[in-house]
Parts: structure tokens; C-alpha cells; sequence
């Protein structure tokens, strides 16, 4: 009986509702950086440190696609870079005809490959901090279960727990 009581008290316990505030809004941050916000805006996580300091590893960029952009402006693109397809973000730092040239903020020089405007994903409009190694956590295999899946059972285990409750004091009344 005391058994009970113990649950029942935890299952309606502030730090119940706190924990499941915080799993919704943790859901939420992984599901809106994981896939495209609106039909011109995208957000990525950065990987690299060529553009220390201003975007640093592990930080969130979202980028937006413009019609035209110019020197200075930072954009992620599509690249084949080693033969491998990559996302990249650099700043422009010269307009050739119809391409751009790029660099990175940290690197010594320009970037081997011209960037063509049809490769552009867009320019950097915001970027949030460190946000990026909890959501390539969450998207791991041990993140989805630790961050999405364990929690979810949790709470669904608790919601079951307090209609069987319910359901128990209507039919014994």
C-alpha cells in the first residue's frame, strides 16, 4: 500500500510536470533543427572550425535563400570537396561574374573551388551557440533512445498509471 501512495505522489509531483516541460521542449529543439523550418529558410549544425570565431563547432546556423548575395555575406553551400559531397559555410569575399569566391574565417587562403549560385542553400541569419552537439546527440542512435524514446515510455507509462487510477475509483465508487 505504501507502495502505491509512493507512486501516485511522484506521478503527481511538480518535478513530474518539470520533467515532462523540459522533454517537450527538448523534442521540440530536435525536431525543428532537424528538418526544413519553411519552404526558404534551413537550419544546419556546423562541424567545422573554419569559420572561428564568429561561428564556432557544435553551433546551430540558420540560413535563409536570397536572390542575390554580396562580399561579406556568410552562406552555406553545396560542395564536392575531395569527392565528397559536403556542406559548407564561408564568407564571400569576392563576386566573379557569376560565381562567388569564399573563405573561411580561420583559413589562411581562398577556397580552391568557385561557388556557382545554384549550389547556394542560403545565407546565415542567425546562429545559436553550442545548440548543435545536443541535437547531433539527439539524432544519434543512444541520443534517440536516452533524449526521445526512454523519456517517451516514462511518460506514457505514467499517463496509463493515472487513467488506471481513474478508472478504479469510477468503478469502485
Amino acid at each position: 500500500m505504501k507502495l502505491k501512495i509512493k507512486i501516485r505522489e511522484t506521478v503527481y509531483s511538480k518535478y513530474y510536470y518539470i520533467f515532462l516541460i523540459c522533454y517537450l521542449i527538448m523534442t521540440f529543439v530536435v525536431i525543428i533543427f532537424s528538418v526544413k523550418i519553411f519552404n526558404n529558410i534551413r537550419s544546419f549544425t556546423n562541424k567545422f572550425s573554419s569559420m572561428n570565431p564568429v561561428i564556432n563547432t557544435g553551433t546551430i546556423i540558420i540560413v535563409k535563400k536570397y536572390d542575390q548575395y554580396k562580399v561579406g555575406d556568410i552562406i552555406t553551400y553545396d560542395s564536392l570537396d575531395n569527392g565528397k559531397e559536403e556542406i559548407i559555410t564561408h564568407r564571400i569575399l569576392r563576386l566573379g561574374g557569376n560565381v562567388y569566391v569564399t573563405k573561411g574565417d580561420a583559413n589562411q587562403a581562398f577556397d580552391r573551388e568557385i561557388v556557382l549560385p545554384r549550389l547556394v542553400i542560403g545565407k546565415v541569419i542567425l546562429i545559436i551557440p553550442y545548440l548543435g552537439y545536443f541535437v547531433s546527440f539527439a539524432k544519434g542512435s543512444i541520443g534517440i533512445w536516452l533524449i526521445i524514446v526512454f523519456p517517451a515510455i516514462l511518460i506514457i507509462s505514467s499517463e496509463l498509471y493515472k487513467i488506471n487510477i481513474e478508472v478504479k475509483k469510477k468503478l469502485f465508487r
